[in-house]
């Protein structure tokens, strides 16, 4: 009998399970582990066997379909865990198709909800019919990168502290804001020094070599860390302030560049394009006269039409038809106003998704819903925000929209739509009104950010743009 040729596969590949219609899981080949393992729930002995199913909610491959097999298609084995604690697991034998090769298995069943790859291949399955050539096959690549970085912050967290006082100033206009008392609750429960600065009355003198901030007639140099809270209305003059600060190479959870970035919305929208991120369709103009051309890009009215700088949802308009929609596009025109068309998303009219990230994590989402007729869910409109549970899809995106922004801390606005999340927005700036909704602590999650890089000093933007 001739032997069959040996099959080169990558370090990741996607495998089916034909015999319970699971087809495309990513699977992990690892020549390290001996044997295979594969995200499993709801494991259960029964009298004629084993009853399991294959992944868990929040898996896109979860069914809830459970699946059973006769005692002599399992068995029990004893391994220990990262801890050393020894725990029960179940082996079972499965067909799976890896390559166009239908290959008969033994699985351990395992939570693997941590895990990058829901399945994962050892050697015994692999030996005497696959190569492996690491350089090949459908990693996942940006969801291991995630990962690295989640495991990087637990391990920073995880250290003993050696924080020690920080001298923290929140740079805010106003000190009864609900996010600047947060902020400095939690600094000072954490044994923080703590100072609300008004920008607006910051001013700095410039002279080669001494970056300097004046306020109330003193010099602000015993700062360690500022938390800038700058209104959009001030992105100019408070981003200047901020740039002043880091010129003394004081730490800020918001550089200035990422802050003029994120107000300008032609910039950001620019920026997640090219990253790959789903947008709705957008045009920018200001002094066209090819307004037909303008709507015909978005799909026709009904459109949303702004301005190009703007937050809170204020100098948004929706146009319903081509009229409405030339008549503000004109309007724009005459006043010399640049402009921003974009499509329409019937499927999400009145409401959002905000996921609040900070650190390379989502701390907590909620889903905004107008009261009324208004199509703007924003709360400063209006809006009404309710606990939602994020999808896989949706946590990725808004880590990835806060990465491209270069913004470790921000609120990622994003609806949802036929073809998956669009990003709306990435806010420098977002209120804690989340806290409420949720439940979520998300001030602590800002300190505790703090208390980890701010000994690092300034940080360089690395988005170019």
């Amino acid at each position: 009998m001739t032997k069959k040729p040996l099959t080169t596969i990558g370090r990741a590949e996607n495998v089916d399970f034909p015999d319970f219609g699971v087809f495309a899981v990513p699977a992990k080949v690892d020549t390290g582990a001996e044997s295979s393992s594969l995200w499993a729930s709801s494991i259960k002995e029964t009298d004629n066997g084993l009853s399991f199913i294959l992944f868990a909610p929040g898996s896109k491959h979860y069914s809830g379909k459970k699946i059973a097999v006769k005692a002599s298609s399992y068995s029990i084995t004893r391994v220990a865990n990262s801890f050393g604690q020894s725990e029960t697991r179940y082996k079972v034998k499965l067909q799976v198709v890896l390559r166009d090769r239908k290959i008969n298995a033994t699985f351990t069943l395992a939570d693997r909800s941590q895990m990058v790859y829901p399945v994962l291949l050892g050697r015994r399955l692999l030996y005497g019919k696959f190569l492996v050539n690491v350089s090949d096959g459908s990693p996942l690549k940006a969801e291991e990168e995630e990962r690295t970085l989640e495991l990087e912050h637990e391990m920073i967290a995880e250290r003993p502290s050696a924080r020690g006082k920080l001298r923290i100033a929140i740079l805010s206009k106003g000190p009864g804001n609900y996010s600047t008392q947060r902020l400095k609750e939690e600094a000072l429960k954490h044994g923080h020094e703590v100072r609300i600065i008004n920008y607006a009355k910051c001013y700095v003198t410039l002279e080669s070599g001494k970056p300097v901030v004046r306020y109330k007639g003193e010099s602000l140099t015993d700062i360690d860390v500022i938390i800038p809270r700058i209104a959009a209305n001030l992105t100019g003059y408070g981003s200047s302030i901020v740039r002043q600060f880091e010129m003394q190479n004081v730490f800020t959870t918001t550089t200035s560049i990422a802050i003029v970035r994120s107000r300008d919305k032609l910039r950001s929208t620019q920026l997640l394009a090219k990253a790959g991120i789903g947008i709705p369709k957008t045009v920018f103009a200001r002094e066209t006269a090819d307004l037909d051309d303008v709507l015909d890009q978005v799909g026709g009215a009904p459109v949303i039409i702004k301005v190009a700088r703007g937050t809170h949802g204020n100098g948004v308009v929706l146009a319903e038809t081509k009229k409405a929609a030339k008549a503000v596009m004109q309007a724009f025109y005459v006043e010399g106003v640049s402009f921003i068309v974009q499509e329409f998303v019937a499927e999400s009219a009145g409401s959002d998704i905000r996921a609040f990230v900070v650190n390379g994590k989502v701390v907590a989402s909620m889903k905004r819903q107008s009261l009324d007729d208004d199509f703007r869910s924003n709360l400063h409109q209006g809006g009404e925000g309710s606990v939602v549970r994020l999808t896989e899809e949706e946590r990725r995106t808004a880590l990835r929209a806060a990465k491209a922004m270069g913004l470790p801390i921000c609120g990622v606005d994003m609806m949802r739509s036929e073809r998956g999340p669009l990003v709306l927005e990435v806010n420098s700036s977002p209120g804690f009104g989340i806290e409420k909704v949720t439940g979520h602590n998300v001030a602590e999650k800002i300190i505790e950010y703090v208390e980890q890089h701010a000994k690092s000093g300034r940080r360089k933007d690395k988005i170019g743009a």
